[in-house]
């Protein structure tokens, strides 16, 4: 069973539900005090963030909760990279399926590793009743199947937050090593961490966690709202055609992959006949 690293605040009110759903399963896990930036000066601040960077990227600041959520990360990737094995890490508010305990947590360390060095078990502000749209919107186009878990690629990788994830002993030291002095992006910006740090980042589907966010106030998501502009409601409204072409051109493609497969499948088997 992996190692679970649970992210949370040490004075925070939701250490004792999470931890009760772990202890009643049996899970090992650890609480990992996360770093609060909201007790330190803004000069002790602007040394462990680079604005310039997070500004030519996003448009915007990010917030002191932002940043301290990724250096909270950081200093658990630090204890999955000297252990040499992958983990599982959550955060405190994360809602968990039986697929977590009953297939997440059993499944081979190597068999993950050999595909891939982190995969998403969830998405932060997904619920669960919108789930199947999403997976019909944001197909995978490259699938492996694990012990019966379907991991895969998406066809656009985006900040989709770090609720629940694994990740191996080779991602947690590629991730360190790339992330390395001031913090400069956004935590769940997975494409940046894909481009930058050499990371393969998949998803696993159908999600086995889940954010409490509709329960649960979280401060990171008050701080961003903040900073970032809202779209207006028209722009969702014109940007829904295009949506349904991208899926259907989706699908579409995935087909293909599949006739492609099956076909060189079967070349191989006529060859190996002759």
């Amino acid at each position: 069973m992996f190692n679970v690293h649970v992210i949370s605040l040490k004075r925070s009110d939701r250490r004792e539900s999470i931890g009760k759903v772990l202890t009643d399963q049996n899970v090992p896990f650890t609480f990992e005090d996360a770093f609060d930036a909201r007790v330190i000066s803004d000069s002790e601040f602007g040394m462990l963030y680079d604005d310039d960077s997070a500004r030519s990227r996003y448009g915007r600041s990010l917030s002191r909760a932002e940043v301290a959520c990724f250096i909270s990360h950081r200093e658990v990737w630090k204890k999955i990279a000297e252990s040499g094995h992958g983990a599982v890490v959550l955060e405190d508010d994360a809602l968990l399926e039986s697929a977590f305990f009953e297939r997440v947590l059993l499944v081979s360390d190597e068999q993950l590793a050999s595909i891939t060095e982190v995969v998403l078990l969830g998405r932060s502000k997904l619920r669960r009743a919108s789930a199947t749209r999403t997976y019909f919107y944001e197909p995978l186009k490259r699938v492996d199947v694990v012990d019966s878990m379907r991991i895969g690629v998406p066809f656009k990788q985006w900040t989709s937050g770090a609720v629940g994830y694994w990740i191996s002993a080779r991602g947690a030291r590629l991730a360190l090593a790339h992330t390395n002095g001031r913090v400069k992006a956004l935590l769940d910006d997975w494409p940046w961490h894909r481009d930058h740090g050499g990371m393969r980042v998949k998803e696993l589907r159908p999600y086995a966690v889940w954010e409490g966010f509709e329960i649960m106030e979280s401060s990171i998501e008050a701080d961003r709202r903040a900073l970032t502009s809202l779209r207006a409601s028209w722009h969702e409204i014109l940007l829904k055609p295009l949506r349904i072409c991208r899926t259907c051109v989706r699908w579409m493609v995935i087909f293909m992959l599949s006739v492609v497969a099956r076909r060189s499948t079967s070349h191989m088997r006529a060859a190996k006949y002759e």
